[in-house]
């Protein structure tokens, strides 16, 4: 089952999101990128609640049980600021699932043409499968590796 992540869930949401990133992203990155990553997670865990408040960030999980096995996130609306997957649920259709959810939810705001994500190098082809493309040459931005990719809704 797919839900918008009650407060009660947000750490739980955030450490599947480090344990995948570190074992799956982070080995391509330098210390900068890895440290600059766990921070940003460390502030969304701090700063999550207003976020998710104000309709700025949402963040959704696929749910078994009351077991997270992936985590999706928005901020500005359009734009996916993390999406991971335990790694034991891979390629299990999980990410789809929760794409499909949060595009469904997105294409209701009438000003909606596309949605946006910087990914990974290791999630490029996740993206891709789901319709997006690239739109710029890999970037770095304080460590943080990254291919910006854009999906028309």
């Amino acid at each position: 089952m797919i839900k918008e992540v009650p407060n009660k869930d947000v750490k739980q949401a955030i450490v599947l999101a480090s344990n995948v990133f570190s074992e799956f992203v982070a080995p391509g990155y330098l210390e900068q990128g890895r440290n600059s990553f766990e921070c940003y997670l460390k502030n969304k865990l701090q700063e999550v609640s207003a976020d998710l408040k104000s309709g700025y960030k949402k963040m959704w999980a696929f749910y078994q049980k009351d077991k997270i096995l992936g985590v999706i996130a928005t901020q500005d609306i359009f734009h996916i600021s993390l999406m991971f997957v335990d790694k034991r649920y891979h390629r299990k259709g999980i990410a789809r699932q929760m794409f499909c959810a949060v595009l469904e939810e997105i294409k209701q705001n009438d000003s909606a043409t596309q949605i946006t994500v910087n990914s990974s190098p290791y999630a490029v082809k996740v993206y891709e499968h789901l319709g997006f493309v690239k739109t710029d040459d890999e970037q770095e931005k304080d460590g943080i590796i990254f291919i910006p990719m854009m999906r028309p809704i």
